[in-house]
């Protein structure tokens, strides 16, 4: 019975208030407005986790939820309610058209001289009764305080005036008209047209004027709001208007109206920069900011005073987007805004006019091309350009900074001039056909055709281009489920073609990791293959991953005894594992050194093991084993590491018996 209860009076907090509140719009579209008291007993978390989903208090808000225009009260977006003070005791009509619909009376005064706004989400605990004193819900009962945003719909017209009007740490009585609550609709165990009383205690609220919630800087005032959806970055370039002032009435001025543009890491003054990220286009605000422990928000304000707040105005009057291109080492800044969202992908064709000034010590050097058409992705331009225009709308002029290593084609690779700045218009472009769009054969057709263009590129030594090629055919294959049987086949044989012709690539250029994985690519789907087995080798001797690289070898030469590539690959892991097995001797000879004594000193001998000496007390067996061994003709090197320790070397294809039942025991599993 309590979950019912609890159950149905949230939904009536939530559900039975203004015409249009979003939660009651979602649910009448399901059919359920108005049928909640069907609702079974138990259900009361899960209607809560809903409710939450579809706009409960849960929700989250932006810097502006003031201006969003949500509000589905009665009342005029942008009228002021002037709320009376109260002493304890008294009452007033505080509903907005002072029509007795909500009448509060004070049991405990607040403090401060705030209240919450509307979009703010408020922290209340809160006794719900009939006139008759019938308890129907109770917060403090539950020991569970109610949250919800202030004056966007999500609780009774009664509420979202009445607690508007409470200061932090209030307690109150509100005694709401059915208008003001849930009309002629019965709800629960509360009769229809009901006159109900809320006893509320406000708690507290998140204020959306803190804007960084340490009391550092608040929005004071807004004197217009912005424009759109978006706020600037910190490597977007502003022009700004701004002054700053005491925070007094009339008080003295710190910094007159000053216009400037900078990008907004770069702002004078670090409250500057900060508030910056948090405003539209053409909002005129202002903030009143003060030092507070960590963030120093007056720091770069010339004269501020010292402990005391100042009264910041700042108009954000436009800002150009910058995004990193280049790997971060350029920018491309929009000078222009295109049209539309569309951008070029790779494989898009693309028409251009553009300036490449060159910045030489000996002065500027400039190059120009109009209504230049070229395809993404064929390194027909220099990179760095290529990638700024994909990255561009149609019609937007923009000017990109890039480095040298990004600036020629080719680049990437090679530096062969100074650093460019490209102003750029894209009058058009035509996209490549998206994978999505394609069908099987198209996407088989699609890869080979990017497979070709790789392996030109790998010829002429452009590997950058190469594996972009590569990855790009691979991107059309990969994804096989839904290809026929002899599509599959096809599949199979260009994704191994692929990842064989990526992992040379990787080689080429050093990345051993990469050839690595795109070796084992190959191998998962064809094991014994022999260039994924060497290639996979080779990246795993660069890797020093040495017991993996003698198995790929082993492999090959199981196949074939005679592969000149793979015997000389093997003696190379050997001359490398004789240095590391050196490497390592010493290493742990010294480690062992280290425990002082606990075990006798032994002759160590460089490359080997001398016989014990009998004038130190060598017994018999010792040497007889000693020389047992070098009887036996085998040349493996025993290096004594120390302490009564040593190492012998393995050959090639040797194991212990112990090995050899651990192998036996993983080929059963």
């Amino acid at each position: 019975i309590h979950t019912h209860i609890h159950t149905h009076t949230h939904a009536r907090l939530l559900l039975a208030q203004s015409k249009h509140p979003p939660a009651t719009a979602a649910m009448d579209g399901m059919g359920m407005g108005g049928r909640m008291e069907g609702l079974g007993e138990g259900m009361g978390s899960e209607l809560e986790d809903m409710m939450s989903g579809m706009g409960g208090s849960g929700g989250g808000m932006d810097d502006f939820d003031d201006d969003d225009g949500d509000d589905h009260s009665e009342e005029a977006e942008d009228v002021v309610i002037e709320y009376p003070d109260l002493e304890v005791g008294e009452e007033a009509d505080i509903s907005a058209l002072k029509d007795g619909g909500i009448i509060k009376k004070v049991l405990e005064k607040g403090h401060g001289e705030d209240r919450p706004e509307k979009g703010q989400e408020v922290t209340v605990h809160y006794t719900g009764t009939l006139l008759d004193g019938t308890k129907f819900d109770s917060s403090v009962d539950r020991g569970d305080p109610f949250k919800f945003k202030m004056g966007v719909g999500q609780v009774i017209k009664g509420w979202d005036q009445g607690v508007a009007s409470m200061r932090k740490g209030e307690r109150a009585i509100l005694t709401c008209t059915p208008n003001y609550a849930y009309g002629p609709r019965a709800t629960g165990n509360i009769p229809a047209n009901s006159t109900l009383q809320f006893e509320v205690e406000l708690i507290s609220w998140v204020s959306t004027k803190d804007l960084f919630n340490d009391g550092g800087c608040l929005r004071h005032k807004t004197l217009k709001r912005g424009n759109g959806y978006s706020f600037p970055k910190e490597i977007d370039e502003v022009t700004v208007v701004y002054s700053v002032t005491a925070a007094d009435e009339g008080a003295a001025v710190i910094v007159a109206e000053t216009e400037a543009e900078f990008a907004v890491k770069s702002a004078p003054f670090v409250g500057l920069a900060a508030v910056l990220l948090k405003m539209k286009s053409a909002e005129s605000t202002i903030f009143r900011m003060r030092n507070v422990p960590g963030p120093q928000y007056l720091s770069g304000i010339p004269g501020a005073p010292a402990g005391e707040a100042v009264d910041v105005k700042v108009t954000l009057k436009s800002w150009k987007t910058v995004e990193s291109i280049c790997n971060g080492a350029g920018t491309k800044k929009t000078l222009t805004e295109g049209s539309g969202w569309d951008t070029p992908n790779d494989g898009a064709k693309c028409t251009v006019t553009y300036t490449a000034t060159k910045l030489l010590s000996s002065g500027d050097s400039v190059d120009e091309k109009s209504e230049f058409t070229f395809v993404t992705g064929e390194d027909a331009v220099p990179p760095g350009l290529e990638e700024a225009v994909m990255k561009m709308k149609k019609g937007e002029v923009a000017m990109a900074t890039v480095p040298a290593a990004f600036a020629y084609a080719g680049g990437g690779e090679a530096t062969p001039g100074p650093d460019v700045v490209f102003t750029v218009t894209l009058t058009g472009f035509v996209k490549e056909k998206e994978i999505y769009a394609m069908g099987n054969p198209e996407k088989l057709e699609a890869a080979e055709k990017a497979k070709a263009a790789g392996n030109e590129a790998y010829k002429a030594g452009r590997l950058t281009i190469a594996q972009r090629k590569y990855d790009k055919a691979l991107k059309h294959v990969e994804h096989d489920s839904g290809f026929t049987d002899d599509e599959k086949v096809k599949s199979k044989a260009l994704k191994l073609s692929l990842y064989l012709n990526a992992a040379a690539v990787a080689l080429k250029a050093k990345e051993w990791a990469g050839a690595l994985k795109s070796a084992g690519e190959a191998l998962k789907i064809e094991g014994s293959n022999e260039k994924a087995l060497y290639r996979h080798a080779q990246a795993a001797v660069e890797l020093e991953e040495y017991d993996e690289a003698t198995k790929d070898v082993r492999k090959i030469l199981e196949r074939d005894e005679n592969h000149k590539e793979a015997k000389a690959l093997r003696l190379r892991i050997r001359k490398l594992e004789a240095v590391q097995l050196k490497k390592d001797a010493k290493l742990y000879g010294n480690m062992f050194g280290k425990l002082g004594g606990l075990y006798s000193e032994e002759e160590k001998a460089a490359g080997g093991l001398k016989p014990p000496d009998w004038g130190k007390g060598a017994g018999k067996e010792a040497v007889e084993e000693f020389d047992a061994a070098k009887a036996s003709g085998d040349d493996k090197k025993i290096f004594d590491i120390g302490h009564g320790f040593t190492m012998k070397e393995m050959k090639d294809g040797e194991e212990g018996e112990e090995g050899d039942e651990e192998e036996e025991g993983m080929k059963e599993v």
